[in-house]
């Protein structure tokens, strides 16, 4: 379930568009995550590292949106 619950998570953050650097909120994200899913599969962390580059593509007011939604989606998680 968790799993589930993680690739939801990083699938909404899965958008695409134009930016070069990650809004602070998705790098307090994406660090959380990693923190999360340090002894997950190697599936999760390949579809991170996928979900970390499609992010980075983003502008950054579309980052700053996603991120700060899956942020609070993913302090949601530990309580499953």
């Amino acid at each position: 379930m968790k799993k589930l619950m993680l690739s939801a998570v990083l699938g909404l953050v899965a958008v695409s568009a134009n930016a070069a650097d990650l809004d602070p909120s998705c790098e307090a994200y994406f660090k959380a995550v990693d923190e999360y899913v340090a002894k997950a599969p190697e599936a999760v962390k390949q579809q991170m590292e996928a979900s970390k580059q499609q992010m980075a593509s983003m502008p950054t007011a579309s980052q700053k949106m996603a991120c700060e939604q899956a942020m609070e989606q993913l302090k949601q998680m530990p309580k499953m």
